[in-house]
């Protein structure tokens, strides 16, 4: 009876209630903290492992998009060749041969130009009687991929045309899964006179990124269709493999889902390229991508164990004291929660609270490390943003000019090309050489001129640009590459080259505090809602005006919300586009760099 009484005795006691209490909760949260740990580390593992793909997919997506520009880009060569168009219209048996040889002498001129971007093609063409001409050897029974017996002949029959995509057409005669180029060759009256492929292996694109895929994955470009382009798995390629629309409801707003695909569970990532029109997916079996964790599961079934057998020791040493040191401890949270990040924790009590007291005091020291860190990483991604902005205005003019320039000298006018050439290498010396952010103004406004004049190479007499510089703010600093998207604006997208008449002006002055640059075109203008949605628009939809937007961007990131762009234009009435940036802040900025 005494043992018993003892024994509940003991069980109703402060010390062991307090022990058993501290040791339930010690193996509940340390369960909840182990599984929770580790199931969210396992999503955010999946997801960084997700947007990795994703970066891949989208560099992938960019060689896709490169190598159809290609063949968009040989297509509109042949097809603006005006003795190509010429032989066309008068193409008969009479001179058929002799159109071949002259296709054959255009499509070897093309093919050396375009061995310098990897790219090698054949080009295909059959006239509307019948006629026709490949760049490679075929069988006398070769259909010349006759459109008219094709799936796909409504489409390039009603572009009236305008390129059609063929996606990895299979060229049985030639065994090769081609994508093609494909449009038709029209009269002034509409008539079509025949079809022009320009086709390329399909294999050349999957080599292009065949390095970047691991032997478990599969890689799939599609068409806006669900067509198969290209893919590691070439026996589907050209086939309709996926339902568009039903991989929109699974994907939603998301890059990645977790999917069953063949029985098994697999990470399924995609990216969709709006300027080639190409979706770009990937499928892992995720067992290969949560492979890696596997040993971190062991170890923190591990931890949780050792972790519950030191609590239950713990729980019974500290039971009977717990509650001063406690409260030490609690006093002193307070007053960081106050405010007092530069709190001492002190306990005075047993060895393992002041061992606790020094590592929140520690903790506490990082915090404050890591709160400076916060602030400094903030400003280096400020700078990373400018940077990344800058870096997107106007990708393709380099490429343009240098082909510009090769085009020139492949037709003999090396004059007009080292001509070409002298300026372009003036503007990169004076927008890339230099290692400042800021140039000056007179600076600016003399690399503009140095653009124009390269422009007028390109376009002739077609327009005159007008530029005017207030001493006033010549010696002003503004950042580098500020006024050029915005007359490439113009020149792209506000005057029309047919007509001749195009005028773009420039003028640059001080307007109070602030340099006033102005560039007004007399073009085809914008509607109001045009404008918002140049200015108001956060994704890369409008590609258009793209410039614009960046350089307003980049202001805003310099300087702050009351300074940027200012668009004033109407439907055929012209636009006007306004950029002020504080005069004095711009010098400022500079001492500072």
């Amino acid at each position: 009876m005494k043992q018993k009484e003892e024994l509940r005795r003991r069980m109703r006691s402060v010390r062991t209630r307090t022990m058993i209490t501290l040791l339930c909760v010690n193996t509940v949260i340390i369960l909840l903290l182990s599984v929770g740990a580790f199931w969210f580390f396992q999503k955010s593992f999946i997801r960084e492992i997700a947007t990795n793909r994703t970066d891949v997919l989208r560099q992938i997506s960019e060689r896709a998009r490169q190598f159809k520009a290609n063949a968009y880009t040989l297509s509109d060569l042949y097809c603006t060749d005006s003795r190509f168009r010429q032989y066309v219209r008068e193409l008969d048996e009479e001179n058929a041969d002799e159109f071949r040889t002259y296709m054959d002498q255009v499509t070897r001129q093309l093919q050396v130009s375009f061995n310098q971007v990897n790219l090698e093609f054949y080009t295909v063409f059959l006239s509307a009687d019948g006629i026709g001409y490949c760049s490679l050897p075929v069988p006398l029974d070769y259909d010349y991929m006759n459109p008219q017996i094709k799936i796909w002949y409504k489409d390039i029959y009603y572009a009236g045309g305008d390129i059609v995509d063929v996606a990895s057409y299979r060229d049985k005669a030639l065994g090769i899964n081609s994508f093609s180029a494909a449009r038709t060759i029209t009269a002034d009256d509409g008539e079509v006179l025949g079809y022009l492929m320009v086709n390329a292996d399909e294999r050349q694109l999957w080599r292009t990124y065949s390095d970047v895929i691991s032997e478990s994955s599969n890689i799939y470009i599609t068409d806006p269709g669900g067509r198969i382009v290209s893919s590691n798995l070439e026996q589907i390629i050209g086939f309709s493999y996926f339902s568009m629309s039903n991989l929109e409801k699974m994907f939603g707003e998301n890059d990645y889902i977790i999917t069953d695909i063949a029985g098994r569970a697999a990470l399924f990532t995609r990216y969709y390229d709006p300027e080639s029109g190409f979706t770009v997916f990937e499928e892992i079996p995720l067992v290969n991508v949560l492979e890696p964790i596997v040993n971190i599961r062991r170890v923190v079934v591990l931890m949780a164990l050792i972790t519950m057998a030191g609590g239950a020791a713990l729980a019974w040493h500290f039971s009977g004291q717990i509650a001063r040191p406690i409260r030490r401890l609690r006093d002193d949270v307070k007053a960081v929660e106050q405010g007092d990040l530069n709190r001492t924790f002190s306990s005075g009590g047993f060895t393992e609270a002041d061992d606790l007291s020094r590592g929140m005091t520690g903790m506490l020291a990082r915090i404050r490390e890591l709160i400076a860190s916060v602030r400094t990483k903030e400003e280096q991604k400020r700078h990373m943003e400018l940077n990344w902005l800058q870096a997107q205005i106007n990708p393709h003019f380099m490429y343009n000019t240098l082909f510009s320039i090769q085009c020139m000298v492949d037709m003999h006018r090396n004059e007009e090309a080292g001509r070409m050439l002298t300026t372009f290498i003036q503007i990169l010396r004076s927008s890339l050489s230099s290692p400042n952010e800021m140039v000056t103004v007179r600076s600016q406004m003399e690399s503009l001129r140095q653009y124009v004049e390269l422009q007028k190479f390109r376009y002739g007499d077609s327009f005159d640009a007008l530029i005017e510089l207030d001493e006033q703010v010549a010696d002003c600093r503004i950042p580098k590459l500020l006024v050029q998207p915005l007359v490439e604006n113009s020149l792209m997208h506000g005057i029309d080259m047919d007509a001749g008449n195009g005028v773009i002006t420039v003028v640059a002055r001080l307007q109070g505090d602030a340099v006033c640059i102005q560039v007004e075109d007399n073009g085809a203008g914008m509607s109001a809602e045009r404008i918002r949605e140049v200015m108001e628009s956060t994704t890369n939809d409008g590609r258009p005006h793209l410039g614009v937007r960046n350089v307003h961007e980049r202001i805003r990131l310099y300087y702050g919300e009351p300074w940027g762009l200012l668009i004033d234009s109407e439907p055929g009435q012209g636009t006007r586009i306004t950029l002020r940036i504080p005069a004095q802040d711009t010098q400022q900025k500079e001492e500072s760099c």
